[in-house]
């Protein structure tokens, strides 16, 4: 495999990298310039896929487990702010892009509960890893998240995408953002 990933053309590696953080940034980037009441949390944790994802779409169920951290709203950091995460959907999916509908139970450590609705960030297709959606029951209900996760092993999805093993699980770190709809109506 290391002779395969060194004979790769460098524009096709950058190309894809680009891409994929490029929408996922994107996304994240439009709330942090706005005004808006919410909370702001580290994310990490895994998808695992019924069928690991390849080059070519296919319909994939999801399951996944994280944790939530380092917290922050609009007054600094929230302390003591952490939660446990349960996702589970499934989707249309290659190694790259997704259009699954998740579902993501929060149980933070306090004592509160979440129940969130995810969808691709960006209309029905979006990078691995950037998720929409909003809170239907809980503390942070009529709340809209913006979820965007970073591959930990970008090779695997490099890998995945030249054909040359399947992707299995996405382990992941990154943002999940909780926007108070009424703080901000053209969010």
């Amino acid at each position: 495999m290391k002779k395969v990933i060194a004979s790769l053309d460098l524009s096709k590696l950058l190309g894809a990298v680009v891409v994929v953080i490029g929408a996922s940034l994107f996304s994240a980037g439009s709330v942090q310039a706005q005004e808006v009441s919410g909370r702001m949390c580290a994310i990490s944790g895994f998808l695992s896929f019924q069928a690991p994802l390849e080059k070519e779409d296919a319909w994939h169920e999801v399951y996944g487990e994280a944790s939530i951290s380092a917290c922050v709203d609009e007054n600094g950091p929230v302390d003591g702010a952490e939660a446990q995460v349960v996702i589970s959907g499934g989707g249309i999916a290659n190694c790259a892009l997704q259009s699954f509908s998740l579902f993501q139970s929060v149980a933070w450590n306090y004592g509160g509960f979440d129940f969130v609705t995810l969808e691709p960030a960006v209309s029905e297709r979006a990078p691995l890893g950037a998720y929409k959606g909003d809170v239907l029951i809980g503390e942070f209900i009529n709340n809209q998240v913006i979820t965007t996760l970073f591959n930990k092993e970008p090779v695997s999805t490099l890998s995945c995408l030249l054909g040359i093993e399947p992707l299995g699980t996405f382990s992941f770190s990154g943002v999940q953002i909780f926007v108070d709809k009424t703080s901000d109506s053209e969010f």
